[in-house]
Formats: C-alpha cells, sequence, structure tokens
C-alpha cells in the first residue's frame, strides 16, 4: 500500500488536529456509538485488505474509548479526543480517500491510526498494560 501523498498528509493532519482540539463529550460518544458498529460490521464481512496490519490498534484504541465511557479506566480527555476523530474518520466512507476505491481506499484510514496511535502512544501503552494485567481481570 502506498504511502499518501504530502499534501493528502498536511490535510489529514490538520484534519486530526482540528478535531481533537475541537472535541468534546457529544462527539466523544458519537464516535463510540458510530465505531462501535463500523467495527462490528468489519469483523463480520472480513476486515479490509488495508486495514489488517493496523487492526489490533484499531480495536485498542476502540477499547480505550469504551473502558472510559463505561468508567473501568480512566483516559486524559486529550486522547480520547484524538481516539475520536481517528474512530469518526474511520466510520466516515467518504473521507479524504472513499474506502470503496480498491488498492487506495484504505491510505488514509491506515495514515489516520497512526497518527492517533503515535499521539497518544504513552496511554495506549498503559491501557494495553491494564487491559492485559490485573484490570482486565477483575471482571
Amino acid at each position: 500500500m502506498r504511502e499518501p501523498g504530502r499534501q493528502d498528509r498536511e490535510r489529514l493532519i490538520r484534519i486530526f488536529d482540528r478535531g481533537r482540539n475541537t472535541a468534546d463529550q457529544g462527539r466523544i460518544r458519537q464516535a463510540f456509538s458510530r465505531a462501535g458498529r463500523m467495527i462490528e460490521d468489519l469483523e463480520r464481512k472480513g476486515i479490509p485488505e488495508g486495514l489488517r496490519k493496523i487492526w489490533a490498534d484499531v480495536r485498542d484504541i476502540y477499547g480505550m474509548l469504551r473502558d472510559s465511557i463505561t468508567g473501568r479506566y480512566e483516559v486524559p480527555f486529550r486522547s480520547l479526543a484524538a481516539i475520536a476523530v481517528t474512530l469518526l474518520y474511520l466510520a466516515n466512507p467518504f473521507d479524504l480517500i472513499p474506502d470503496f476505491i480498491p488498492g487506495i481506499g484504505f491510505i488514509d484510514d491506515v495514515f489516520i491510526v497512526t497518527l492517533c496511535v503515535k499521539f497518544i502512544g504513552t496511554d495506549l501503552d498503559r491501557y494495553r498494560s491494564w487491559k492485559h494485567g490485573e484490570g482486565a481481570r477483575a471482571d
């Protein structure tokens, strides 16, 4: 899969930054709802080839959001905002490069997930440790 061009990368970074800087609780809940349906649909139909390498990241950032909303795990708001804009972007089939375009439709989605993972890296590492450690077994 090719990388997005410089102009596309710059535009995606602007979308990501604007989204996380304007996020509120309503957008975070909207991301939770829309992304949950998207994830269920993709897992039922099959994960598109372009998303397979980052699917664990998508699942983990969604899990982080879910566990924050349900009160199981505390996530800083800046990370929740980044997760929300990322998941809303993924759930939109008509994004910068529409998902239905064979071979390249998920390039922008991969870029935005990678951007999010870099932005929330430390918080995501802590969440993964918690998820695989005592916190996740407390159910």
